[in-house]
């Protein structure tokens, strides 16, 4: 225990900062995430279609609205910690604190090339659904794919998830950087 309060009491109040804000910043990060998929999924599978996707579009905007930031601010963190020590005797935990803001930064990128081609089909359905009513089951026999709105749902929920573990990779690093790792 001692190894570890001296460890980061021997760096500067900024970096412990960042070292503070990178770790909840991604940890949280990764558990909004992963809830989503674990928490909201599979309790939404039960609604009806149109609610369903519906109300997947209000979650996922949601998402979109509180990701980014979060990932962001990780990143960052974890980019001046890895700059910060990388000419110092604790350049290993430079290279740890870059392969954290890498983690943690890439699930921007996993988003936009895995992710949006499932995105981009539940938007098709939530516009399908616009003149039903919330209760009303959408047609999915005429599908020209013969796509389901759950399965289309258990598909981006199982994506969704393998998105969360980058942000939990990138607080696990940073938490060996800085509370495991000597100098």
């Amino acid at each position: 225990m001692s190894t570890m309060t001296s460890q980061s009491a021997s760096l500067p109040p900024s970096l412990r900062l960042a070292q503070a804000v990178g770790i909840m910043a991604s940890a949280f990060l990764s558990g909004g995430v992963l809830a989503v998929s674990y928490g909201f999924v599979p309790s939404m599978s039960q609604a009806p279609n149109t609610l369903l996707v519906r109300e997947w579009k209000t979650t996922y905007g949601r998402g979109v609205a509180a990701a980014p930031p979060l990932a962001i601010v990780s990143t960052l963190s974890f980019a001046w910690l890895s700059y910060s020590l990388s000419f110092t005797l604790n350049h290993h935990k430079a290279e740890i604190y870059a392969l954290a803001a890498l983690a943690t930064g890439s699930i921007v990128p996993f988003t936009i090339f895995f992710m949006s081609t499932v995105n981009g089909k539940l938007y098709r359905k939530v516009q399908n659904s616009k003149h039903l009513s919330r209760i009303e089951e959408m047609d999915e026999s005429k599908d020209k794919k013969g796509e389901k709105s759950r399965d289309l749902l258990y598909w981006w929920a199982t994506m969704n998830a393998t998105r969360g573990l980058l942000p939990f990779a990138g607080a696990s690093l940073g938490m060996y950087a800085s509370f495991y790792m000597t100098s």
